[in-house]
């Protein structure tokens, strides 16, 4: 008997990975729960468990392979066999059971679809038929290879590939012949690079978002900065640096507790959807890195004071940076910030990270002329663009959710300590 060992899927958002090392060789034994291999995905190296007691009879994914989540790995047997006999035994059976699926689905496609009358008609079934029509298939130029030239569906499934291959090569030859005047570097895209465009293509593609966009005055905020980092013990410490974002952080912390329906996510599973207000406050922060983009996650940040999210945010970007975040200091988010500040940027807008329900774009901080009811006041402003996905709140949640955190940010009551 042998076990197969898959990939699995040890993240939310992961879907392959990066053979990086076989622990175990061929002919090793092994226990259940046992290192068998590491894999680097687009944010962190892991390990994959044996899944029973055994044998390593074999390795189907060598290492600097990449596979996807689910793929077959290697087999695990009850007695190590030289060679493929013991993998070949266990196959047999499964083989033998494919093949009779196979005649029972000849079988039973000559009994319910018979031949058409001879004569000007084509000889098609009619299965063939309904599968020619859906993939655009012109059933007249097919050779039939049934019974006296019948056509059946695998004679349809052929045209449809051939026909699907003349199409890739058309549009090759003429991308080729388009681009004949230009030149350029190809660059491969790294696992990181590609599991962002998945991920953003997929927010974009499936999340209907809405965006609310709101100016806000940050004098209070960067007065009590500057007396923060005027205490020695800030002054001199280069691990305890409060910066705009602490104060973003809590705020949206605090917002998020007030207004849980913006604390959640839009789930779909097993053909049915629901929305889940999370218990945890979990607050990602947006680093920008070589090749790509990370998002550490500060957790439970409302229950944290503003020089523990400072700590805490100091050392998850210099983690991000040096690429030694752990995969549970990436997951678990449940609304996200993302700053441009630093970059010059005036506001921008971000695509919402799924499941979650918003994220934060920050632009700078800009002095603007303000009319405070009775005088002309020039204020530092910042702007936030908020985007929501509309599946879990409505306009009217989303400007709530904006004006609770507007009230926080501006409002002197800061849990400091």
């Amino acid at each position: 008997m042998t076990v197969d060992i898959l990939l699995p899927k040890m993240g939310l958002t992961m879907e392959e990975g990066e053979i990086t090392s076989w622990i175990k060789k061929v002919g090793d034994p092994i226990e259940k729960g046992e290192v068998l291999l590491t894999v680097q995905t687009d944010k962190a190296e892991l390990e994959v468990e044996a899944p029973a007691d055994g044998f390593l009879q074999k390795i189907v994914v060598a290492e600097g392979e990449v596979a996807e989540v689910g793929t077959l790995l290697g087999y695990i047997a009850d007695v190590y066999t030289e060679g493929e006999e013991a993998e070949d035994a266990a196959e047999i059976p499964q083989i033998e059971a494919r093949i009779e699926a196979v005649q029972e689905v000849g079988r039973q496609e000559e009994k319910r679809e018979p031949l058409l009358p001879q004569g000007n008609r084509l000889r098609i079934s009619p299965a063939a038929r309904k599968l020619a029509i859906k993939n655009g298939v012109d059933a007249e130029q097919i050779k039939g290879s049934g019974p006296r030239g019948r056509i059946v569906i695998s004679d349809v499934v052929a045209a449809a590939q051939a026909q699907e291959k003349d199409k890739r090569e058309m549009t090759s030859a003429s991308a080729a012949q388009t681009n004949s005047s230009k030149s350029g570097t190809k660059i491969p895209l790294t696992r990181m690079r590609k599991q962002i465009a998945n991920r953003m293509v997929q927010s974009f593609m499936h999340v209907p978002q809405f965006q609310l966009k709101k100016e806000v005055n940050v004098s209070a905020i960067q007065q009590l900065r500057q007396t923060l980092l005027s205490i020695p013990s800030f002054a001199s410490s280069a691990q305890v640096r409060p910066s705009i974002n602490d104060f973003l952080i809590q705020a949206t912390a605090q917002a998020l507790k007030k207004c849980p329906r913006v604390n959640a996510s839009f789930i779909e599973e097993a053909g049915a959807a629901h929305i889940m207000e999370w218990d945890q406050v979990n607050i990602g922060i947006a680093v920008a890195i070589d090749g790509g983009l990370v998002v550490p996650v500060i957790h439970n940040a409302d229950q944290l004071s503003l020089i523990e999210i400072c700590r805490k945010r100091m050392e998850l970007t210099e983690k991000a940076r040096n690429g030694s975040l752990s995969l549970d200091e990436q997951t678990g988010g449940t609304f996200t910030i993302s700053n441009l500040a630093t970059m010059g940027i005036d506001e921008f807008v971000a695509i919402v990270n799924p499941p979650e329900t918003g994220i934060f774009a920050v632009g700078r901080v800009i002095d603007k002329p303000v009319w405070t009811g009775s005088e002309v006041q020039v204020n530092p402003m910042m702007s936030i663009t908020a985007s929501f996905d509309h599946r879990t709140i409505d306009g009217m949640e989303g400007a709530k959710f904006l004006q609770e955190f507007t009230s926080v940010l501006q409002a002197d009551n800061w849990k400091l300590f």
